[in-house]
């Protein structure tokens, strides 16, 4: 007697029903993917944004351009992009145009995702505008108040408020 080797195989049914159920699976999860992109997004714009804060104060503590108690000795202004927006630290006014990209007065910039809405101070920031945050040499905002900031991203369980400190 000669013993035959059956083949195993799926059937087409198999296959077509794996992948409905997969493919309900998938659309299933997907508003939880957006809605963690949007929070991971709004959290690294936070992060880039007290970071920058924090090295600007730093800067005007040490207070490299020798400035007066009422002139801004570093700061950060933030430029919404098309596709990035940029903060950046330059030592000095943070509103003349030597703090940019290619400025003689920027030390420091990090980008996060223009799709990120910045409100500095009460003002939105749009790309029409730059939002600037000058410290004095003893490192305290020269408008005298410490401005606050929200950043939106998609729905409201999305956002960071808070002030720079």
């Amino acid at each position: 007697m000669r013993s035959r080797s059956l083949q195993q195989a799926y059937t087409l049914v198999e296959l077509m029903i794996t992948l409905t159920i997969m493919s309900f699976l998938l659309l299933a999860c997907a508003p939880f993917l957006t809605d963690w992109i949007y929070s991971s997004q709004v959290k690294d714009a936070q992060s880039k944004l007290l970071a920058g804060y924090g090295l600007a104060k730093a800067l005007a503590l040490r207070n490299p351009n020798a400035a007066q108690s009422n002139q801004a000795a570093a700061g950060i202004k933030v430029v919404i992009g098309a596709t990035l927006s940029t903060v950046y630290v330059c030592k000095g006014d943070p509103s003349l145009a030597d703090c940019a990209s290619s400025g003689s007065n920027k030390l420091w910039s990090a980008d996060f995702p223009s799709a990120v809405a910045l409100t500095l101070g009460g003002s939105s920031v749009t790309a029409s505008s730059s939002a600037t945050v000058g410290l004095n040499n003893r490192g305290v905002p020269t408008t005298g108040t410490v401005p606050s900031y929200t950043l939106v991203r998609g729905v409201s369980a999305n956002d960071a408020t808070g002030s720079l400190l």
